[in-house]
């Protein structure tokens, strides 16, 4: 664009009368549209300005909403991390417990040790299935 205009603009080395009024009327017409090409770029630079205010509108409140989601998720995963503690400590409970009843129920199968000498005594007293009652040699029949 530059070029054409460089071309209307250069005179020619013969000039004549008549073609100082072209080139007059041609210059005119140059100074015109350069001067449109001028107001196009400004009104194509504030067009872009604004573009550009509205974008950075955009993203300072996407930048917001990206924070408070972040905030979210970090509570969310704070409160799942709180949750599985509770459950793992539950689990435990639950563990000891059934760990409590299997024990309590093989100390109920054997006896303490503190009965055990009981028992051996119990065992050395008890009749012997070999020796015979009194009343054994007598019959009794009705």
């Amino acid at each position: 664009m530059i070029e054409g205009l460089l071309r209307v603009v250069t005179p020619k080395p013969s000039v004549e009368a008549n073609e100082d009024m072209t080139d007059d009327n041609t210059l005119e017409r140059v100074a015109i549209a350069g001067a449109s090409a001028i107001q196009r770029l400004i009104a194509d630079r504030d067009s872009l300005r604004n573009r550009v205010h509205v974008q950075q509108q955009d993203l300072v409140a996407l930048s917001a909403i990206n924070n408070e989601l972040r905030g979210r998720i970090a509570l969310v995963h704070h409160r799942y991390i709180e949750l599985a503690k509770i459950i793992i400590a539950q689990l435990e409970q639950f563990d000891r417990a059934t760990r409590d009843a299997m024990q309590d129920k093989e100390d109920v199968a054997t006896p303490p040790s503190d009965y055990a000498d009981l028992i051996a005594l119990a065992n050395r007293l008890k009749p012997r299935s070999d020796a015979r009652p009194a009343n054994e040699g007598k019959s009794t029949e009705w």
